[in-house]
C-alpha cells in the first residue's frame, strides 16, 4: 500500500494536536504509549529516546508535576512519527543503487530490508525489486539514523571528490607524457615521424636504445593523441 502524501498544513494540525494533548496527563500518556509502540515496531525511535520514553511510561500514572516530562518524551516521539508517516516528492532508490551509495553488495542491502533497517519499509512483494523512498531513515550500526537523502548526498560529494582527483592525475600523467616526448625530440633532434624513418621500426631495430626509447616515445604521443 503507497503513503499518502502529507501536506504542510497536515503536519501544522498534527503538531498543534500533540501541543494540546499533552496539556492532558491521561491523553498525554496514552498518545505516548500508542505512537512508542508504533515507533518501536517501524525501528522508528534513537536508542537513546526510547529508553527515555521508556522510563517516563514505567513511573505508572503521571500526574500534573510530572507532565512536563511527559510532555518532552510526546513530543519527542510524535516528531518521529511523523518522520516515518511523510512522503514528500523525492526520489527513490533501488537496491542496486543503495548497495552503490552505501559501498556495499545488494545482498546486504537486502538483509538490511529484513533487518528493518531501513525505517518503516516493507518490501510489498517478495521477488519484487525494492525501491526505498529518498526520505527514508537507515539505522547504521551504532544506532544513529540518517536520511537516504543525506547519504545520495554524501556520495555524490565523494564521488565528486573521486572524478576530480582522477582529473588531476589524468592532467599530471599528460604532462608527464609531454615532458618525455620534448625530451626524445632534444635527444634525437627532430619529430618521431622523421627519426622514424631514418631509423626503422623500433619492434624491428637492432639498435637495442631505439628499440626501448622508440617504443616509449611513441607510447607517450599515444596518451596525449585524441584519437
Amino acid at each position: 500500500m503507497n503513503m499518502v502524501a502529507l501536506s504542510t498544513e497536515d503536519k501544522i494540525i498534527f503538531e498543534n494536536f500533540i501541543t494540546e494533548s499533552s496539556r492532558s496527563p491521561e491523553k498525554a500518556e496514552v498518545i505516548l504509549k500508542v505512537f512508542h509502540n508504533i515507533a518501536v515496531r517501524f525501528n522508528a525511535l534513537p536508542a537513546n529516546l526510547e529508553s527515555e520514553i521508556t522510563e517516563i511510561i514505567q513511573f505508572g500514572r503521571v500526574g500534573d508535576e510530572n507532565l512536563d516530562i511527559l510532555t518532552k518524551g510526546l513530543k519527542g516521539v510524535s516528531a518521529s512519527i511523523l518522520t516515518l508517516a511523510e512522503e514528500e516528492i523525492s526520489p527513490s532508490y533501488s537496491t542496486g543503487q543503495l548497495a552503490k551509495m552505501f559501498g556495499v553488495s545488494i545482498s546486504t542491502i537486502n538483509n538490511w530490508i529484513a533487518a528493518k533497517r531501513f525505517v518503516g519499509f516493507v518490501r510489498e512483494e517478495k521477488n519484487k525489486q525494492a525501491r526505498i523512498n529518498a526520505r527514508t531513515l537507515w539505522i547504521s550500526p551504532t544506532g544513529e539514523h540518517i536520511s537516504l537523502k543525506e547519504v545520495a548526498t554524501l556520495y555524490k560529494e565523494n564521488q565528486t571528490k573521486l572524478n576530480m582527483d582522477k582529473t588531476e592525475s589524468q592532467i599530471n600523467h599528460i604532462r608527464y607524457s609531454v615532458d618525455m616526448i620534448n625530451f626524445y625530440e632534444e635527444r634525437y633532434g627532430n619529430s618521431f615521424e622523421h627519426v622514424l624513418k631514418e631509423k626503422g621500426e623500433p619492434s624491428m631495430s637492432n639498435d637495442f636504445k631505439w628499440s626501448r626509447e622508440g617504443k616509449e616515445w611513441r607510447a607517450f604521443l599515444q596518451e596525449i593523441s585524441p584519437n
